[in-house]
């Protein structure tokens, strides 16, 4: 072969070679950015499936999804959770950022505040304000005063937000006396507000247990809650109970009416029923009608809790 040929036949394959080269590295870049791009949509997809979960909220997951639950903890949207953070600093104006709040399992007195209905379970309304949003307000402004204020309890909510805990009203119920026995509560506090078909009641009033093992127990912390409303000028109806309609023991006794009393009691806790005012009454409406008012209302609450329980003040 000439010195021309074979020059020529190197040069060839020097061409060849880097062909070659260049093609693999474009089919490389491509299957790179495809996989970028497979990851990226993974990622967003998970970022959108971890639950909206507080971790100021004790939640019941059955025993296999616990592990599921806990990772939500851990990984929350971080857009919700500015989100919330915000919200729930308007909201408490304490000096404990409510968002970064976690009860102490181990403080001498623990309390689960329950913002009565929620999501489906909307509750009674009037004049355009809803039961449910303003259970969930002052639970939240109750929860914040009690924790900036004493240094020895540790405060659950049974939700955080516009949520149902479960679809089922019965069940939904029950899931709120479970969430004050995982907590291992010395009660629960279920906050509503009332509403009378002629519209001509007014004043608060404390449902309570019949139950022996917790009635007395539940009876002076209403009356301590009870006083402190009255304070503020809303009426004081008084501790009640409520007999089932149509729920009876074995000895044909009825339980008691509210699913509340009733399912606490079941499991030794104080389970109280808290009916503030009645919204649809022209006396009591002026108890509501602004959010300086809502906030009197629940830090009446936390200083009839404070009061119960002997509270330390920081």
């Amino acid at each position: 072969m000439s010195g021309r040929i074979r020059r020529t036949f190197e040069l060839l394959l020097c061409v060849t070679a880097v062909v070659g080269i260049l093609t693999g590295c474009v089919s490389t870049n491509s299957s790179t950015t495809d996989s970028s791009k497979d990851m990226s949509k993974t990622m967003s997809n998970g970022k959108i499936a971890v639950p909206d979960v507080s971790r100021d909220t004790l939640t019941l997951p059955a025993a296999s999804d616990t592990k599921v639950k806990d990772e939500a903890i851990k990984t929350p949207d971080s857009s919700k959770d500015k989100t919330s953070e915000e919200k729930d600093e308007v909201i408490g104006g304490s000096l404990v950022n409510p968002s970064k709040y976690i009860p102490d399992p181990g403080a001498r007195i623990k309390i689960v505040l329950d913002a009565g209905h929620g999501g489906v379970h909307s509750g009674a309304s009037s004049d355009g304000i809803n039961e449910q949003d303003i259970n969930l307000r002052v639970a939240l402004y109750c929860r914040n005063y009690l924790v900036t204020h004493y240094s020895d309890v540790a405060v659950y909510l049974t939700r955080n937000n516009d949520r149902e805990l479960d679809p089922t009203l019965r069940v939904d119920l029950e899931e709120r006396a479970n969430i004050a026995e995982r907590a291992n509560a010395d009660s629960l506090i279920s906050i509503h507000f009332n509403a009378s078909e002629d519209h001509d009641q007014s004043g608060a009033v404390v449902y309570v247990s019949k139950s022996d093992n917790v009635h007395e127990e539940s009876a002076l912390l209403g009356e301590e809650i009870l006083k402190k409303l009255e304070d503020l000028g809303i009426g004081n109806n008084g501790i009640k109970t409520r007999d089932s309609n149509d729920l009876m023991d074995s000895n044909g006794n009825p339980y008691d009416y509210y699913a509340i009393n009733r399912h606490c009691a079941k499991r030794d806790i104080p389970g109280i029923i808290v009916e503030h005012a009645f919204m649809d009454n022209a006396d009591d409406r002026c108890f509501i009608d602004s959010e300086e008012d809502l906030i009197a209302i629940a830090e009446a609450d936390a200083l009839g809790i404070a009061a119960h329980y002997e509270l330390t003040l920081y």
